[in-house]
C-alpha cells in the first residue's frame, strides 16, 4: 500500500511509484495501462516490449484532478496489464488523504516582536494629527506613517486593505533587525483588495546609494502593496521598486506591480544584494517608448535570489502607448550576467506570458524549474549575452512548459522556445514544447555554439517533449563550439511543417552529440525528417551519423491527449475558451484570492497529463 498526502488544492506529492514490466517471451509484447479513478495518473499508456526487453512505468497523483478534492481519505488501485495474454502482473493501492488547507499555506508569515512599532495609515478614516499607532487612530498620509518608523527595528507600517493614495512609499531608509524580525510594510483591515498607491510617472518606492542614509538596507519585507504607474506614458523611468542600494535580506510577496518602464529593478548600480526574494507578486504591463529597457524583473549585482509562482504578463511593451513597442531588449524576466553578474539564481513556479522578446532571460544560469511560459518570443534563454560570463555558466532547466509563442514584430519573427548559449555544463530536462501556432521563425531548442562566448559543452538534454513546436532543434556550431552533447530519452514529434526536427547548422557537430532511446516522428517524407550541413536526411542516415543505435519512431497516437493549450485548460474550469480569459483570471491572484488552479503547478500538470507524464 502507497500511502501519500497532501493540503486541500495541492501540492501534493509528485514523485512517481516506478513498476519495472519485463517481456519474458521470444516475441514484441504490448503493455497497457489502467487507472481508477481519475487523480491517479499513469505514465505512458500503451508501449511495446522487444523480446526479453523492460520498461518502467510509473503512478502517481494527478495534481489537476486531486486539486477538487475535499478533505479525506481516497483510494485507488493501479494495475498493470498484458494486453496480449491479458495477464495482470503489478496491483499497486494507493490511499490519499486530503487535509484542510491552512489559509497561511504557501506565505511568508510575519509575528511582531516584543518592542515592534505597529503603525496604521487609512486613506479613508486617517489624520495625520493621529498618533498612527492603532487602527482607530491611524494617520492618513504614507509620509506621516513612515515618520514614525525607527531604523534597525523590527517596524511595521500598514496601510489599509482598500484604500487609495496618490502617493508612493518614496525614498526608503530604514532597516529592519534581522532575518527573523524585518521591517514589514503591508497591510491591514478586512477588505480583500490590496492598498492602491497611483504613483504617477514615478517610483513606488527606492532606494538610493547614493548620499543615503544609512548606507545600506536589510531585512525589509514589502508585502500585499499595489503600485500603478497611472500616469506614466514613457516619461520619465520609473520602477515600481527600485532597490539601488547595497542590501541583504528584501523580500517582495503579493504585490500587484503595473505598467512601469521596469516593474521590480534591483539592478547593479549601488552594490550587491544578498537574498532577494520576489514571491507571488502580479508584474504586468511595464513598458518602456525609449531606450534598451521595459521588463517585469530586472535584477543584476544580486547573490541567492528566489523568482517563485509570480505572474507576469504583457511585459515590454503596450499597443496603447504611442512608441512602446515591443523590441529584442525587453523582457518578461531579465536576470544580467557578465560584470553585473547575479549568482545562485532559482527561478521557479512563475506564470510567464506575453513578454516583448524574452519570457526568461537566466544569462548568469541557474535554476528553472516548473515554470509556464506562453506566448513570448523566446521564451527561456540560458547563458548568452554581449558581455558573456567568462568560461561559461551552468544551468538547469527542468520541467518547464512552453506553449505557444511569438513574433517580436512584423520584422523581428521568433517563436524560440529554449536558446542556450555560453554554457559549460547544464542540463534541459523534463519540459514540454508544444503546440505553437503564431509565431513565423519557430525553433523549439537552440544550442548556440556560434553566440559570444564559450559555446556549448556537457550538457545534457533529456526526457524533454516537442511535440508540433513547428521548427528544429538547431545546433548552430563547430564540435568546438559544441561538445558533449548528450540527447536522452526525448520525443520529438513534428506534424504541422515541413521543418527538419533535429539540425546541424554544421556537419562538425553531429560528432558532438551522443544521442539514445529517442522517439522521432514527422510529417515528412522519410528522407527529410533531419539535417545536417543543409542536407535533408533520413531519421536511419542520421542516426548512423551521430551514433545511435537504440532511438525509435513514435507513434503520435500513444498520447492521451497532447493538443492541451491554457485556453482549453481555462475552459476546464467553466471560463472562457482563450488565453486572455486565463491571463484575466490569473492577474487576480492574491492572497486574499488565491487559487491554486491558476498556478503554473496546476495548469503544468494539466498539460503533463495529456502527454502522460509524471513529473519526478
Amino acid at each position: 500500500m502507497i500511502q501519500l498526502a497532501g493540503p486541500q488544492g495541492g501540492p501534493f506529492p509528485s514523485a512517481p511509484i516506478l513498476v519495472t514490466l519485463t517481456n519474458p517471451t521470444p516475441l514484441r509484447s504490448r503493455w497497457s495501462v489502467t487507472q481508477n479513478p481519475a487523480w491517479l495518473a499513469v505514465a505512458a499508456t500503451t508501449r511495446s516490449i522487444p523480446p526479453g526487453g523492460s520498461i518502467v512505468v510509473s503512478a502517481s497523483i494527478d495534481t489537476q484532478q486531486a486539486a477538487t478534492l475535499v478533505p479525506g481519505d481516497y483510494t485507488a488501485d493501479a494495475s498493470y496489464r498484458n494486453s496480449s495474454t491479458g495477464q495482470w502482473t503489478v496491483l499497486v493501492h494507493f490511499v490519499l488523504t486530503v487535509q484542510a488547507r491552512s489559509p497561511t499555506d504557501g506565505w511568508t508569515t510575519f509575528t511582531p516582536s516584543a518592542d515592534t512599532r505597529i503603525v496604521y495609515v487609512s486613506s479613508a478614516s486617517g489624520s495625520d494629527g493621529n498618533d498612527g499607532l492603532s487602527p482607530s487612530t491611524p494617520r492618513r498620509t504614507i509620509a506621516a506613517g513612515k515618520a514614525l518608523l525607527r531604523n534597525g527595528r523590527p517596524d511595521w507600517l500598514l496601510l489599509e486593505r482598500g484604500g487609495t493614495w496618490d502617493e508612493s512609499l518614496g525614498q526608503w531608509m530604514a532597516s529592519g533587525r534581522s532575518v527573523s524580525e524585518p521591517m514589514l510594510v503591508s497591510s491591514y483591515g478586512s477588505s480583500t483588495e490590496r492598498p492602491y498607491l497611483r504613483t504617477g510617472s514615478g517610483d513606488g518606492v527606492s532606494a538610493l546609494a547614493s548620499g543615503a542614509s544609512p548606507p545600506r538596507l536589510d531585512h525589509v519585507a514589502i508585502v500585499g502593496l499595489r503600485f500603478h504607474a497611472n500616469t506614466y506614458v514613457g516619461n520619465g523611468q520609473p520602477s515600481g521598486v527600485a532597490w539601488l542600494i547595497p542590501s541583504s535580506d528584501l523580500l517582495i510577496e503579493d504585490c500587484l506591480v503595473q505598467g512601469y518602464q521596469i516593474d521590480v529593478s534591483v539592478p547593479g548600480y549601488g552594490g550587491r544584494k544578498q537574498n532577494v526574494r520576489i514571491r507571488r507578486n502580479v508584474i504586468v504591463d511595464a513598458f518602456a517608448t525609449t531606450g534598451t529597457v521595459g521588463h517585469g524583473i530586472y535584477l543584476a549585482n544580486c547573490d541567492d535570489v528566489l523568482i517563485e509562482e509570480n505572474v507576469l504578463d504583457h511585459n515590454g511593451w503596450s499597443e496603447t502607448v504611442p512608441g512602446a513597442l515591443p523590441t529584442t531588449f525587453r523582457h518578461g524576466i531579465y536576470i544580467q550576467g557578465g560584470s553585473g553578474t547575479c549568482t545562485n539564481v532559482t527561478v521557479r513556479g512563475n506564470i510567464v506570458s506575453n513578454s516583448a522578446a524574452y519570457g526568461l532571460h537566466l544569462r548568469p544560469g541557474g535554476v528553472a524549474d516548473d515554470n509556464l511560459f506562453l506566448r513570448n518570443s523566446i521564451a527561456l534563454s540560458l547563458g548568452g549575452g554581449n558581455e558573456p560570463n567568462p568560461g561559461g555558466v551552468a544551468a538547469i532547466a527542468r520541467g518547464n512548459v512552453i506553449l505557444d509563442g511569438k513574433n517580436i514584430d512584423s520584422a523581428n519573427p521568433r517563436g524560440w522556445a529554449i536558446e542556450l548559449a555560453n554554457m559549460s555544463s547544464g542540463t534541459v530536462s523534463d519540459n514540454i514544447i508544444a503546440n505553437q501556432t503564431l509565431a513565423g521563425f519557430p525553433i523549439a531548442m537552440n544550442l548556440y555554439g556560434t553566440m559570444n562566448g564559450l559555446g556549448v559543452h556537457d550538457t545534457q538534454l533529456a526526457r524533454n517533449i516537442v511535440y508540433n513546436w513547428g521548427g528544429s532543434i538547431s545546433l548552430q556550431g563547430n564540435a568546438n563550439q559544441l561538445s558533449s552533447i548528450a540527447f536522452v530519452d526525448n520525443d520529438v514529434c513534428n506534424l504541422v511543417s515541413p521543418s527538419p526536427l533535429v539540425d546541424h547548422a554544421n556537419n562538425a557537430s553531429t560528432a558532438s552529440l551522443q544521442s539514445m532511446g529517442n522517439a522521432f516522428y514527422s510529417s515528412n517524407a522519410v528522407g527529410h525528417w533531419m539535417r545536417h550541413g543543409g542536407a535533408d536526411d533520413s531519421l536511419a542516415g542520421w542516426k548512423s551519423l551521430v551514433g545511435d543505435t537504440t532511438s525509435v519512431v513514435l507513434q503520435p497516437a500513444a498520447y492521451p491527449d497532447p493538443g492541451r493549450t491554457v485556453a482549453r485548460y481555462n475552459q476546464s474550469l467553466g471560463g472562457l475558451a482563450t488565453h486572455a480569459a486565463f491571463m484575466a483570471e490569473a492577474r487576480r491572484q492574491s492572497k486574499s484570492f488565491w487559487r491554486p488552479e491558476y498556478t503554473a503547478q496546476a495548469v503544468n500538470a494539466y498539460v503533463r497529463a495529456g502527454f502522460g507524464v509524471i513529473m519526478p
